[in-house]
């Protein structure tokens, strides 16, 4: 009896420690935690009197990853891609249906702090960060390039 109840009862906690879903660490070409990045963007916000911090979302992720591996084999730094694809058009190969959509890039900046902070001098980089609008994010890099997607489902 005793040991039944010590067996559910740490099925509870390993259960409670799991993270939710779509909140999972996940690393953005090894160099920076997700956790990390959205953090940063959620102080940037939080001090632009936006105080909901954004989820991290897999599809996003994988839209911001495929256009900063698209921009270092480019070697240039556009929002459009190698094959004239825009933001929507990978957000859509991504599978997610965007209701509002913005997207960062930036080239030798360093890290993922010095980023942030390059774009939040920019006027447009920073609307962008601090769009209320967008929910969600994607953060990757790619040797020197770096992409931010953020957006909200429909």
């Amino acid at each position: 009896m005793t040991i039944r109840i010590l067996g559910i009862l740490t099925i509870a906690v390993l259960a409670a420690c799991s993270p939710a879903p779509g909140t999972e660490r996940v690393s953005a070409g090894g160099s920076f935690d997700i956790a990390s990045a959205g953090t940063q963007l959620s102080v940037q916000r939080g001090q632009g009197g936006i105080i909901r911090p954004l989820s991290h979302s897999p599809a996003l992720q994988a839209a911001a990853q495929s256009h900063a591996d698209d921009l270092s084999r480019m070697n240039a730094l556009t929002h459009q891609g190698s094959d004239g694809a825009a933001l929507n058009d990978r957000l859509r190969r991504a599978g997610y249906t965007a209701c509002a959509a913005v997207e960062n890039v930036a080239n030798d900046t360093g890290d993922i702090r010095a980023t942030i902070a390059q774009w939040m001098t920019s006027p447009d980089h920073r609307a962008n960060i601090l769009n209320p609008q967008v929910t969600q994010f994607g953060f990757a890099d790619s040797g020197t390039y770096w992409v931010l997607v953020m957006a909200r489902p429909c």
